[in-house]
């Protein structure tokens, strides 16, 4: 405790030196921690409210494509029959749904679960019961609802006798039986449900849903713990075998699919695995800025030392041994540790409010519980530590280690070894180019991603979501919907044209996947093929901007006469088709035979930079949608101003019809870019931080090695050197560190970009000029010192000798 009063005094007498180093600590450590805080919500904590819930895994069947349609309703039945490796299995879907009267039905996003869902997880209701098995054992079963408590609070005023009270969804009355607890909110990372439904009211719901009794209709997540002494590759052998049962009994909709026991986390469907992904590398490299920051530090405290020697000295002749010395030392840079942490934690508490409150274009309903608890604070706390001990060593080590005789005989200004420094110095650079052409590339793929061609015209579209759900609607009355909705925003002032689609490029969740069979294709297997699949009104080519490369677009929504038709893109050609004109081949897809019409050109439908995707485009005449997207291009852009009078036209042609998520397809592909945008902000706003803290370190040696030296620069000023021959020694001296520090990090990050890129080219403005912007900035930060020191006096220079 003596030690850590007198470092308290120490630090009071360095204040400017103090500042800095709890400053650039409490950048790094704030940084790391908010990371931290974000990685224990997504892998050691992903489900709130559910004790352990980093421990659960799912299922996830895979296609031979390499897709993760989900599983269906029978096979979750066969799979939680047949396996022994898991603790009770359960089942879940999301699905919007249309709560209220007609007049005022409002979109919310509910869950529909198995009958073991809420006592799998362990979860006690706030009020009332949950669903019991019973209620989810056939097609139609009670009609009950478990309601979040979130909503409980804000649509029912935390009324105590909601219990028993209906709410009508989807024109289906549905009896209140429970209330979640508070911090529940679902079992898929991110959103926040409001409804868990028991899964065999689906045929009621969804219009006659056919998906408990399918087995090709997908959809279904499955997920459960590891029974007790069970590991992962037995779990795996299990769900393999079990798969190739299933295979074999149902080879239309198994002989395809494989299954993977998966950590919850990684996910293949949703924002999780990408959202995880990015925060780990991001986090390496905020540590290594975190070690270029302790090595920063260091060299601080290093340079300071000179000042410190006869103290030193005298406490080591009147008896004071090395640990004893090196433990007053430590206790100083381990006081400036904790007092960055302290800032590092109030930095990391603001940064992960700051990063929950990005607003997003979506009608997902999006929460992120994550916030520094605790465990943060003690992440925290460690990492202060950490750094007081690595900033401090080798000042430590080579403070304790002073001859009492030298270093009182010599004075303060005795020289010291600049190895150590030098290394510290060198190693920074290296770490500073590191984590400064990541941040540089990561940014650049960023901004190429965003303004990179999708392969349609993203300025100009409207889009809204429409949604009959749960209404008795036949084909032919969607039918004339579309065709009225259509025709009446058509004739709009300044519309160019109007389509409705099932789905949207660069969506969050991404587009589903169809499997067909080509006659004539031979395969190795019976499995069919598959690519992805969107349902579209004629016009939706010109409406996005899509050009049609070959053949027509669809015949007329009226046209009775027409067979079933689609449009493939060129991907799909080339890749069942073998280059062959596709123009009049017939395709199976389910029970039906559609003809190609149309090649369509290549756009993106996932993801930014995905490899070229094969798609089908089905015709809305063929397959009449119960909700979808209405996309409007209007003339010379402004398409946002369209908004009322959509909203108008729909009224108009249906009053009770519920419009939601109405936004411009430039707003949409922004949601799409929401989890790579957070880490390219962050880079941009840390990369000249970083630059900014090398070139203190740089400048701080550099400023010791001047001053240890100023009788010697006033004994050769004396002699008649010049002032600019002096400096230039000094900033060579210090620049060659510096090119080794460059040069060791940039062969690092050469040599990951070589295996990362898979052969593209790599960027030569970030190869070579992010190098060459820190070895400018390192530079001027040797210049200045050594300017200052050759502007003195010599004879002023030679009497502080």
């Amino acid at each position: 405790m003596g030690d850590f009063r007198h470092a308290w005094r120490m630090i009071g007498r360095m204040r400017l030196l103090a500042f800095g180093v709890i400053v650039s600590l409490g950048i790094g450590i704030g940084v790391n921690t908010a990371l931290f805080s974000w990685m224990q919500a997504l892998v050691l904590q992903p489900l709130p409210g559910v004790e352990d819930s980093g421990s659960y895994h799912l299922l996830e069947p895979r296609s031979d494509t390499g897709s993760y349609p989900g599983m269906s309703w029978l096979e979750y039945g066969d799979l939680r029959a047949s396996l022994h490796s898991f603790r009770d299995i359960v089942a879940f879907r999301m699905t919007p749904l249309n709560v209220g009267e007609p007049d005022r039905l409002e979109r919310t996003y509910a869950l529909f679960v198995s009958g073991n869902y809420f006592s799998a997880l362990g979860l006690h209701p706030a009020l009332g019961r949950f669903i019991r098995p019973e209620e989810v054992l056939k097609p139609g079963a009670d009609p009950v609802v478990v309601i979040s408590n979130g909503y409980w609070k804000s649509h029912l005023a935390g009324a105590p006798d909601v219990i028993g009270r209906e709410l009508r969804i989807n024109d289906y009355q549905l009896r209140i039986i429970g209330v979640a607890p508070e911090a529940f909110q679902g079992t898929v990372i991110g959103l926040n449900f409001d409804l868990w439904v028991p899964a065999t009211l689906a045929p009621s719901l969804l219009s006659g849903s056919r998906e408990l009794e399918d087995r090709s209709i997908r959809g279904y997540s499955a997920m459960a713990m590891l029974a007790p002494h069970v590991s992962n590759a037995e779990a795996q052998a299990e769900l393999s075998a079990s798969m190739t049962q299933l295979a074999k009994a149902y080879p239309e909709t198994n002989s395809a699919m494989h299954a993977e026991v998966l950590p919850f986390w990684s996910s293949p469907r949703g924002p999780q695995r990408m959202l995880v992904r990015a925060l780990a590398i991001l986090e390496g490299l905020m540590f290594i800025l975190l070690l270029a920051v302790c090595g920063n530090t260091a060299n601080l405290v290093l340079a300071r030392a000179s000042s410190r020697q006869r103290e030193i000295g005298i406490r080591r002749a009147v008896g004071a041994g090395s640990w004893r010395l090196a433990s007053l030392l430590l206790s100083e840079t381990l006081v400036l540790g904790i007092l960055g942490a302290i800032l590092g934690a109030a930095i990391a508490a603001w940064g992960t409010v700051a990063l929950r409150a990005v607003p997003l274009s979506t009608a997902f309903p999006i929460r992120f519980q994550t916030g520094v608890d605790a465990g943060g604070l003690a992440f925290a706390m460690l990492l202060g530590i950490l750094c007081g001990l690595l900033a401090g060593a080798a000042p430590a080590i080579y403070l304790s280690h002073v001859d009492p005789h030298v270093a009182l005989r010599a004075g303060s200004n005795s020289a010291v070894r600049t190895r150590s420094r030098n290394m510290l110095m060198g190693a920074e650079v290296a770490l500073a180019l590191i984590v400064l052409m990541a941040a540089a590339l990561f940014y650049r793929s960023f901004r190429e991603g965003r303004e990179s061609d999708p392969g349609f015209r993203r300025d100009g579209v409207l889009l809204a979501g429409y949604d009959f759900t749960g209404r008795k609607n036949d084909p032919a009355s969607m039918r004339t919907f579309a065709i009225r909705m259509l025709e009446q925003l058509r004739a709009l002032p300044d519309v160019e044209e109007a389509a409705i689609a099932s789905s949207v490029p660069l969506d969050i969740h991404g587009m589903p996947v169809r499997a067909f069979k080509i006659p004539g294709r031979q395969r190795n297997d019976a499995a069919p093929d598959q690519a992805l699949y969107d349902i579209v009104t004629p016009g939706y080519f010109a409406t996005m901007g899509i050009p049609l490369l070959s053949g027509t677009d669809f015949a007329a929504l009226d046209d009775a006469a027409a067979t079933p038709q689609m449009i493939v893109n060129q991907e799909f050609v080339r890749r069942y088709l073998d280059g062959a004109e596709p123009i009049g081949r017939e395709i199976e897809a389910g029970s039906r035979s559609y003809r190609i019409v149309g090649v369509a050109r290549n756009s993106l439908y996932d993801s930014f930079g995905e490899p070229p995707t094969p798609i089908i485009y089905y015709s809305f005449r063929d397959r009449p949608l119960i909700g979808g997207q209405i996309h409007v291009r209007r003339r010379g852009g402004g398409e946002s101003g369209l908004a009322p009078e959509l909203r108008r036209v729909a009224r108009e042609v249906d009053p009770a019809l519920p419009i939601y998520e109405v936004r411009t397809l430039n707003e949409h592909l922004e949601t799409n870019l929401f989890l790579r945008r957070i880490p390219a902000r962050m880079f941009m706003a840390l990369g000249p931080l970083l630059l900014v803290l090398a070139a203190i370190g740089i400048y701080a040696v550099t400023a010791y090695n001047v001053a240890r030296q100023t009788a010697e620069i006033g004994l050769r000023l004396a002699l008649g050197a010049t002032g600019r021959r002096v400096a230039a020694d000094f900033v060579r001296s210090s620049l060659r560190v510096v090119g080794i520090g460059i040069g060791i990090g940039w062969s690092v990050v050469f040599i990951v970009a070589i295996h990362l890129m898979h052969g593209k080219p790599l960027d030569g403005v970030v190869l070579f000029g992010v190098p060459l912007v820190l070895f400018i900035a390192s530079a001027i930060a040797c210049w200045l010192p050594a300017r200052r020191a050759v502007a003195m006096d010599p004879m002023i220079a030679l009497r502080q000798e």
